[in-house]
């Protein structure tokens, strides 16, 4: 994004030039670089403020009545000297109740012509200073203004229906990507499994909380009593007994990989897989695809890092009597009753299982050969299991402790398969059932960023998840009710992450070709 000024001002001024800097992105249709709307927590301000100074030709500097703020002073310094060399236009501006003739007003800015605010609503000096940012006199602009001819107002562009034109553009000839997190579980949500592991701890009574820890730090307190081999048997214990329904968005998710697996590939060979990468713990999203007769390859990642469990479900036929049937590469089949879960669970656990070592998968050893000739002849879409799976042993990323060991190691080692990485930085991506502020989302996104950076900004991504919805119980939920819009524009400079306020399901069904 491009901007027209900089707004360099004092904390003690903070709410009079907010207030200024919305009429001029509202009324004067100006960029300004104002950092409370630029810098997200964590980023380092003083090189931001550096960037955007010598990047910009434009500084307007607010005066309060106390004079510069303490890190104001430096930045007025700054832009005094650019100006020097005819490279900043500084454009000084004393906010109502303030005398020009005050001694705390450095002599260089006192030289250069002031613009006098007598009130925030004060229009003849606003428009002075949209000129002094323009450096067109408000005599000019109000003419050209007026000789204009009436616009028509242009129809307001639907953001849910622009990403998904746009993706749809981009499947003409490639693949998409997509990241499902923990927020489509309905039967059972994170805030139910918070729940039950609190309450097994004595931590909360019998009546029901108006308000849960997230998931990850549950799962902390549960693992400090017990062990983290404990924690996993019993979350899956939990998962398995809670009969969970299949979401409605991953019968979708599977219609659609469906279809764009079977599609003839466009003028340009497509050079990337569907992916799926999630942090759902259960079998649901497998079920999803194997009842949407779709075959497709599971990776697991281990709890360490170290280890990469693979399915490869290769042929997949839907019979009469409500029988499926699941091809291995081998030639044997899998055959059982639609309605089985116990049989359903098993074929997911064993069909064409094998384990790869991520440790010693260097270059030209065995297991990155077996790696490479996996990913060379395998069942399109994967489905990359990053937290884990309740099928596989010592595989769960689930308590703080753990995000925190999954983070720190990543560096060290190359936890995520080089083809994965491959296919995350150059296609586009889709969020579903993931807020921005949830645990397992930014443990993702950190442990996947040095491939999500490579091309950010050129490929979009995107998040859908309708504000709505969600557990009441939920912090991160009742944060996104309360402030969508601050959320969504975070999501974007933090993430590069654009969030539609739409239902999965919805989205999927839509970007497939179907009618809302």
């Amino acid at each position: 994004m491009s901007y027209d000024a900089f707004l360099s001002y004092s904390r003690e001024d903070e709410d009079e030039v907010t207030r200024i800097a919305e009429r001029l992105r509202d009324e004067a249709n100006l960029q300004v670089w104002f950092d409370r709307w630029e810098l997200v927590p964590g980023d380092p301000w003083q090189e931001k403020l550096e960037e955007a100074l010598r990047q910009l030709n434009t500084s307007v500097v607010f005066i309060g009545r106390k004079g510069l703020g303490n890190w104001q002073a430096p930045e007025v310094r700054a832009a005094l000297n650019r100006n020097a060399e005819r490279k900043m236009r500084v454009v000084p501006v004393a906010l109502p109740g303030v005398d020009v003739r005050d001694e705390r007003i450095p002599l260089f800015l006192k030289n250069l012509d002031f613009c006098l605010l007598r009130s925030l609503d004060d229009q003849p000096n606003f428009e002075r200073l949209v000129a002094g940012i323009t450096g067109v006199h408000p005599r000019f602009a109000r003419a050209a203004q007026a000789a204009r001819p009436a616009a028509t107002t242009p129809e307001p562009i639907d953001p849910n229906r622009e990403a998904i034109a746009y993706l749809q553009g981009h499947l003409e000839n490639d693949a998409i990507s997509f990241f499902v997190g923990r927020g489509l579980m309905s039967a059972l949500t994170p805030c139910d499994i918070s729940e039950k592991l609190l309450r097994s701890l004595e931590l909360i009574g019998e009546e029901a909380p108006v308000m849960l820890p997230s998931l990850d730090l549950a799962a902390n307190y549960y693992a400090v009593k017990s062990d983290e081999n404990r924690l996993q048997a019993d979350v899956a214990s939990i998962l398995r007994q809670g009969h969970l329904q299949i979401p409605a968005a991953y019968g979708e998710l599977a219609l659609l990989l469906r279809q764009l697996c079977a599609r003839p590939a466009g003028r340009g060979r497509r050079r990337y897989r569907h992916l799926v990468i999630t942090s759902v713990l259960d079998t649901t999203i497998e079920q999803a695809f194997l009842r949407a007769g779709m075959g497709f390859t599971r990776l697991v990642q281990s709890a360490s890092g170290r280890r990469l469990d693979i399915n490869l479900y290769d042929q997949v036929e839907l019979g009469g009597g409500g029988f499926i049937r699941v091809g291995e590469r081998s030639g044997y089949h899998h055959s059982f009753p639609l309605d089985s879960s116990d049989d359903m669970d098993r074929v997911i656990e064993e069909c064409d299982a094998r384990s790869v070592s991520l440790e010693q998968a260097g270059a030209g050893s065995p297991d990155a050969t077996q790696l490479a000739t996996i990913f060379a002849d395998l069942r399109e879409p994967i489905l990359y299991k990053l937290h884990g799976s309740l099928d596989v042993r010592d595989s769960f990323t689930l308590s703080t402790e753990q995000y925190y060991e999954a983070v720190s190691r990543s560096p060290s080692h190359k936890a995520v398969p080089e083809q994965i990485g491959q296919i995350l930085s150059n296609t586009p991506i889709v969020c579903l059932g993931s807020r921005i502020l949830d645990p397992d989302f930014r443990l993702s996104y950190y442990l996947l960023r040095e491939c999500l950076d490579v091309r950010r900004g050129q490929i979009r991504r995107f998040a859908v998840h309708p504000r709505d919805l969600g557990d009441q119980r939920d912090c991160s939920h009742q944060m996104g009710l309360r402030a969508w819009s601050r959320l969504a524009n975070w999501a974007t400079t933090r993430y590069g992450v654009e969030m539609l306020d739409m239902r999965s399901e919805v989205f999927l069904k839509q970007l497939r070709g179907g009618s809302p």
